[in-house]
């Protein structure tokens, strides 16, 4: 049977494909009865499928991070696409091909080397080029680094997502430098190629993108400044400032301690490139919210509660009903506008 995608989903369809299962979780409606909740995955997307019959032995027969067989119906509740699955079944591993289940990145690897080496080529300071190459040079390390996702689910979440998100940021930086020329343009590029780099100890992928136990127990800022380190000390006489500056971005990247950051931004680079990172990691978010068209409808997206606001899509094709068509050649003429029902002749209020 051929591959069903999440994306190629219609409200009221019968559906019958495999899914990774991402999540699991057993709940209990108001009347008391118990039903299962899953998140399934694939490599367009997600949906969440509940189970009502037999929901306890489904919980405990099913195991998350592998492949299911999924048969059911789709449904649209609370604005949200899901599953009312009637029956699901493990997949053997030796027929799965994990390119249906993993989301790769639009851009090529070698489009994004490509980039990374300009990138480089454009940092004029001696040492932090030299960190720079040593990095690039370093095929194991490069190797996970262009495969390695940014985020679990949020921006960037797909194979190839860490060094498109780390490019775009140098990219941001240096603009802004170019507008804020006491910024040091050579120490935010540097910083922005490198202030992930702790992601690609941080995840793990091969059916679905989690964290390894490394990446909860320490986090990516940590490990980020441990590779940074070992960096380092195989270069020659590299200037403690630097490693120290570039130590600071790495930790303070996220901006605030809420949000995870070790160390609040404290000089004007570290600021920066929060605001850089936070931007770019929006915006990738955000456009894949805006483009996919069965959350919400044409004109606006359903409720985002990260953001805490509908996002607008744009007009539709045709005027939007509060829209006023002016008639009539002079500019200078009136126009009454019937913004209330209309009111019969002689009634109060006319």
């Amino acid at each position: 049977m051929p591959k069903l995608y999440i994306s190629e989903i219609q409200p009221n369809q019968e559906v019958a494909s495999s899914f990774v299962v991402e999540e699991k979780q057993l709940r209990a409606a108001r009347n008391g009865i118990p039903f299962l909740t899953l998140k399934l995955v694939d490599k367009s997307g997600r949906i969440s499928g509940r189970i009502w019959e037999r929901a306890e032995a489904c919980f405990e027969a099913i195991v998350p991070q592998t492949v299911v067989f999924v048969r059911g119906r789709s449904d649209v509740y609370r604005d949200e696409l899901q599953l009312q699955i009637q029956e699901v079944s493990a997949v053997p591993v030796g027929s799965i091909d994990p390119a249906d289940f993993l989301p790769v990145c639009d851009r090529s690897r070698e489009e994004l080397l490509q980039d990374l080496g300009e990138l480089i080529q454009t940092v004029k300071k001696g040492p932090l080029r030299r960190l720079l190459k040593s990095i690039q040079s370093d095929a194991a390390l490069m190797d996970r680094f262009a495969i390695a996702p940014a985020a679990k689910s949020m921006h960037h979440a797909y194979l190839g997502g860490l060094l498109e998100h780390s490019l775009a940021v140098a990219k941001l930086v240096s603009q802004l430098a170019a507008f804020y020329p006491n910024l040091n343009r050579d120490l935010l590029v540097a910083g922005a190629l490198i202030h992930d780099i702790g992601k690609i100890e941080e995840f793990v992928y091969d059916l679905t993108i989690d964290y390894s136990t490394v990446g909860r127990l320490i986090g990516h800022m940590v490990l980020g400044v441990q590779i940074l380190e070992e960096k380092v000390r195989s270069l020659r006489n590299f200037p403690v400032a630097d490693a120290l500056l570039l130590k600071h971005l790495i930790l303070s990247h996220h901006g605030d301690t809420a949000l995870g950051a070790v160390k609040l931004p404290m000089t004007q680079e570290a600021l920066v490139m929060h605001f850089a990172d936070d931007l770019d990691a929006k915006m990738n978010h955000l456009t894949r919210i805006l483009g996919d068209l069965k959350d919400g409808d044409a004109t606006w997206t359903s409720y985002q509660r990260l953001f805490e606001r509908f996002f607008f899509r744009g007009f539709p094709a045709s005027p939007p009903r509060d829209t006023v068509t002016w008639q009539g050649g002079n500019k200078e003429q009136a126009v009454q506008l019937d913004l209330w029902p209309s009111k019969h002749e002689g009634e109060p209020g006319t």
